[in-house]
């Protein structure tokens, strides 16, 4: 297999993650063979990517990954004022007229529209490195035609794009991966080059900010930003699972809408307050946090006088965990309102706070669809602390297996359940990360999610039914949550007791037409209804609409809470 080239075949994950997730036309001017672009499709298969790509090599593969590839803007289809979005990873600073460049393609923007752009920093302390050491050849992003070469500088990428006549709103900043070793070198580097920064009067500070980056990313709009600006600042007290679904991802979509900044801290990090520029409308957000009363009312204090919405983010019933009775549920009713996952857990929550809102749980991303060209069939559980969930139907499990022994059962995370399970053909994969888990999913035919009829379970989410359904794997459900999003016998199966469970696991084994019906029907759903990228923009509405009402919200948590304002 020939080896990817550096720049035209690597996704750029930083850009990627700042593209519009609802886009109807995003154009990236040097596609190269389209990697990012295939990638942005699983974020938002809805919309059409199209590239703008000279070489005819790269174009080819590119259109196979993407919607359209042209070699110029005007061969797409598309016209004037049509594209949300232009997008250029590492093409700019390889033009040799970056203004005209800019100019050609600024009228194919809709009025909101939008550029985005990689450029490398050429100050990057490894490239100024390997330029002292007469090893500049080795800089293949800035390489890829040695004819056009452009060396841009912070200051001369905000004078070409204002003189191209875009509002560049935000130039982040982009810092690699580092290993220790990495560190030790910077240090060294820094220790050396400091003396030379300081003869030419840079600032020492500046100039290790500087060096430390590995590129920029610059935001641009065709018209000024007239959209309210919010900057949404996540603590993240729970990192393990929760996390990712309701916080993290959400968080980053809201960052691909123009004016609006993520910023996320963990319980190892500090709480800073004072990282919002002056027009931001700022919002606090505690994931699933233990805040203990009355000391921590000292927190939310400091987050109120600095002008925050403090939003509470929590997605399971609080009143099973004691800790959060015995520091009287203070997360709730010190915080200006309240986000979850459901409607039965946000109506629990009110008898806390008045001012609950729904965000559902949804998919970021859109798995590859399932090619079931194997025979075999694979039964799926992962879960933990499920095990009074799965002993009512563990002795039917095994007596489908005893009947067909060829089922292979793939088990995570949880033990028992695993021990429990009889089969010569049963595997085993303790705690992972959530990439392996979802590969291990992919992988199976039939998922088991039980759910017994307690109250904890009934403020569960179907989350676990939507990442099958994405992996196409048929859920085998308890009607316990999955029965409200569910269409039985269509989207999965609902069993009601051990023998409604054996009969539906039995047809699934026998009738693989069956299986196929339903995990495509599941797929097809999650694709329409339950993909972030239809629904990100709710939560901004949200936070701006809470805001616009913290005259009120502050005189209600007055009343809960007067300690705030003491």
């Amino acid at each position: 297999m020939p080896a990817k080239d550096p720049v035209t075949d690597i996704v750029n994950h930083e850009l990627l993650k700042l593209l519009p997730a609802d886009a109807e036309v995003i154009v990236e001017i040097g596609i190269g063979k389209g990697a990012s672009g295939e990638q942005y499709k699983r974020i938002n298969p809805f919309g059409q990517y199209m590239g703008v790509e000279s070489n005819p090599e790269y174009r080819s593969t590119a259109a196979t990954r993407v919607d359209f590839v042209a070699a110029q803007i005007a061969d797409l289809p598309i016209h004037l004022g049509e594209v949300d979005c232009l997008v250029y990873s590492n093409v700019l600073n390889l033009s040799t007229d970056l203004g005209t460049s800019l100019r050609e393609y600024l009228p194919w923007l809709k009025p909101d529209g939008q550029a985005i752009a990689y450029i490398p920093n050429l100050q990057f302390w490894q490239r100024l490195s390997h330029l002292f050491r007469g090893k500049w050849e080795g800089e293949a992003e800035f390489l890829r035609d040695r004819q056009q070469l452009q060396f841009l500088t912070i200051e001369s990428i905000k004078e070409t794009f204002a003189e191209a006549n875009f509002f560049a709103y935000e130039i982040q900043t982009v810092y690699p991966n580092t290993t220790p070793e990495e560190v030790e070198q910077f240090d060294r580097f820094l220790q050396a080059a400091l003396p030379l920064a300081q003869y030419l009067g840079l600032s020492p500070e500046n100039f290790k900010l500087t060096s430390q980056s590995i590129g920029y990313i610059v935001k641009a709009t065709k018209t000024p930003l007239t959209v309210p600006r919010l900057l949404v600042q996540t603590f993240i007290a729970a990192a393990a699972g929760c996390d990712r679904i309701r916080v993290l991802e959400p968080d980053r979509f809201t960052a691909s809408i123009a004016g609006a900044r993520t910023i996320s801290a963990t319980v190892n990090q500090t709480m800073r307050l004072n990282v919002a520029f002056p027009d931001e409308a700022k919002v606090f957000i505690w994931q699933r946090a233990l805040l203990l009363y009355p000391q921590d009312i000292q927190k939310q204090k400091a987050i109120a006088q600095k002008g925050y919405l403090i939003v509470a983010e929590h997605d399971d019933d609080p009143y099973f965990w004691p800790e959060n009775a015995d520091n009287k549920f203070l997360l709730f009713y010190s915080s200006h309102c309240v986000q979850t996952s459901t409607e039965l857990l946000a109506q629990h929550l009110k008898q806390f706070n008045p001012n609950v809102t729904v965000f559902q749980n949804h998919l970021a991303w859109l798995p590859p669809q399932r090619d079931y060209n194997d025979d075999s069939i694979s039964l799926f559980f992962g879960a933990l602390n499920r095990q009074k969930d799965w002993e009512p139907i563990m002795p039917a499990l095994n007596q489908v297996l005893a009947k067909y022994p060829q089922i292979i059962v793939k088990v995570i995370h949880d033990r028992q359940f695993y021990d429990a399970v009889i089969s010569p053909r049963k595997q085993f994969q303790a705690w992972c990360p959530y990439e392996q888990y979802q590969e291990i999913l992919h992988t199976c035919d039939i998922g088991v999610l039980p759910l017994m009829d307690t109250q904890f379970n009934r403020m569960k989410s179907d989350l676990k039914f939507l990442e099958h359904a994405g992996h196409g794997v048929v859920a085998l459900a308890s009607p316990t949550v999955y029965a409200n999003s569910i269409s039985g016998g269509e989207t999965g199966l609902i069993y009601r007791s051990p023998t409604e469970f054996a009969a539906h696991l039995t047809a699934l084994i026998l009738d693989r037409d069956l299986r196929q019906k339903i995990a495509r029907n599941a797929y097809n759903w999650v694709r329409e209804h339950r993909l972030l990228c239809r629904h990100y923009r709710e939560r901004r509405e949200w936070y701006l609409e809470m805001r616009s009402q913290l005259p009120r919200l502050n005189q209600e948590l007055f009343d809960r809470c007067p300690e705030i304002f003491g």
